[in-house]
């Protein structure tokens, strides 16, 4: 897999810090028997995966303009607790660092019971659209 660079350094107002919380439920197609990961009837870990990298890119789309964008580059999950279809969570993402072009996440999914489902860590890369 390349790693990805930036040959430009881009200017943004991305500090250590930015958090954002939001809420979904836990449809049919999120479910591991659907998305062929499992033979079980609970949301799979890379749907909620899914669900984290929304949320952290809806809270970067903003920021970022049009000319740039990130890609995932490490993902460090631990799914804990198991959600049926319909269920509401929460996903709460926090930036923790920021290192030139790379972004480091901390992230958290909370049932609404408020017990922690799945937390983790994630880099993302900014990246100038069209160059990959």
């Amino acid at each position: 897999m390349p790693e990805f660079q930036n040959t430009q350094i881009m200017e943004h107002n991305l500090k250590p810090g930015l958090h954002l919380s939001d809420k979904y439920t836990v449809t049919e197609g999120d479910l591991a028997s659907t998305i062929k990961t499992g033979d079980v009837h609970y949301a799979s870990t890379p749907s909620l995966i899914i669900l984290m990298e929304k949320v952290i890119c809806k809270m970067l789309i903003e920021r970022l303009g049009d000319e740039y964008t990130t890609v995932s580059a490490e993902i460090n999950v631990k799914h804990m607790l198991p959600l049926s279809k319909g269920e509401n969570v929460n996903c709460s993402v926090h930036l923790k660092f920021v290192e030139e072009s790379k972004l480091f996440f901390d992230f958290v999914i909370f049932n609404s019971e408020e017990d922690i489902v799945a937390i983790g860590a994630h880099e993302r890369v900014i990246v100038k659209k069209g160059d990959y």
